[in-house]
């Protein structure tokens, strides 16, 4: 939706009728009706004819100060939660009325705020990241740049030495794999603040090396019998089962990836030829899949009695209003609710969403299916990536072992021997 020049009663008016094409109730409607009004008279009061973040920020500011959210009370949480959310919609089309956040919002503000925010986009635009990766940047910056807004650094080049070397050394020393990551972002942002002329000072070189290595680990898989356990552990006598159900299926019977069952519209199912064609999301290969009869059922059962009225073009909606498409976190929960279900011992194993894909790998190497039968039906874009999978083929590994011949008596006779005196 494009952020022009928009009143605040055009923007109300665009936002009621969302709201009623996602049939919501009229206590809702009361609920958000009442802190937009006041918003509204705000904006009169003050002679302000658009409405902007400025605007959001103006008022938020003018009804409770400069705030911290996590120190708010519940109703003003929910006010600024509406305020938010009015602004959101303006810029995306989208409304989100979200509940009470146990965190206040990552937003990035200030000259280094802005910088930071300059930075992802100059490494989205140039390495033409995916937004997974982008929404790691942001995880992993805003830590950082809380700690220089709470120790009074304002503007970038206030930046010291012992400002950094300081923030490294409260970082959780148990959490190395998350802290390897959070040092390489901290250096590619100093490098670019050098390369860039916004620091004179190149601060990548003091960032310490950790020695952190990633340790090749077998993939987790279950069993095909736990796999049938899981998908019987879904209640599909309700929308949430017949949701739930589908989603499992296409993740242990197709092998897809959390983020491309996320990203699943109605314009990627061909009822007609029985296929699934996707763009993945991660590799940005097309990838073409068998609509198997029991997927199909289980798809055509969830949208005829189990799927929400909504504009929405993706498959899969979350439960509850607004009704927006399923996230990731979304199945990661599925996965891990239904295998606490069907009572799977997940000891020494990861249980999430990739582990089913893992599961579906495993079921093809013990139905001797060739490596690019593997990596196609995978979606992977060269077999390097599928080989991986091969560590998991336990039984095919000890067919290649060899037996070890018995050593002759006379071996250890010789001179030099074991008996030898």
């Amino acid at each position: 939706m494009e952020n022009q020049e928009q009143t605040i009663d055009d923007l109300l008016t665009a936002v009621y009728g969302y709201m009623k094409d996602l049939h919501r109730n009229r206590r809702t409607f009361s609920r958000y009706r009442s802190k937009w009004q006041k918003l509204k008279v705000f904006m009169r009061d003050n002679t302000i004819k658009y409405y902007s973040i400025d605007v959001e920020n103006a008022y938020l500011t003018s009804v409770l100060g400069n705030f911290n959210y996590t120190n708010l009370h519940q109703k003003e949480k929910e006010l600024v939660n509406g305020i938010k959310a009015l602004t959101e919609f303006q810029n995306t089309g989208r409304l989100r009325l979200a509940g009470i956040r146990k965190h206040p919002p990552k937003e990035f503000e200030g000259e280094i705020g802005c910088i930071i925010t300059d930075f992802i986009a100059h490494r989205e635009n140039t390495l033409k990241l995916s937004e997974n990766t982008i929404k790691n940047y942001f995880f992993y910056m805003y830590p950082f740049y809380s700690h220089l807004n709470s120790i009074g650094i304002r503007q970038a080049c206030d930046i010291k030495t012992t400002d950094i070397l300081s923030y490294i050394e409260q970082m959780d020393p148990n959490t190395q794999a998350l802290k390897h990551v959070a040092l390489n972002t901290i250096k590619i942002f100093f490098r670019y603040l050098n390369e860039h002329s916004i620091l004179s000072v190149d601060y990548s070189k003091i960032i310490p090396k950790d020695n952190y290595s990633i340790q090749p680990k077998l993939p987790s898989t279950f069993t095909d019998e736990e796999i049938d356990s899981l998908l019987k552990a879904v209640d599909r006598g309700n929308p949430k089962g017949k949701r739930d159900y589908a989603i499992l299926l296409l993740a242990t019977k197709l092998g897809l990836r959390t983020s491309d069952i996320c990203e699943l519209k109605f314009a990627n199912i061909n009822w007609q030829s029985n296929v699934i064609t996707i763009n993945q999301k991660k590799t940005g290969k097309m990838l073409e899949l068998p609509l198997l009869p029991e997927i199909g059922n289980a798809i055509i059962n969830y949208l005829k009695h189990g799927r929400p009225v909504s504009l929405e073009s993706h498959c899969f909606l979350q439960i509850r209003s607004p009704y927006n498409r399923i996230q990731t976190s979304d199945l990661g929960n599925l996965v891990q609710k239904y295998i606490c279900l069907a009572g799977i011992n997940c000891s020494n194993r990861k249980h999430g969403p990739h582990a089913l894909r893992h599961s579906f790998a495993s079921s093809l190497l013990k139905a001797k299916a060739s490596l690019p039968v593997i990596s196609e039906a995978l979606g992977h874009k060269n077999l390097n990536s599928s080989m991986f999978y091969l560590r998991i083929d336990i039984t095919s590994l000890r067919e290649c072992a060899l037996e070890v011949p018995s050593i002759p008596s006379s071996f250890y006779e010789q001179k030099g021997g074991y008996f030898h005196e």
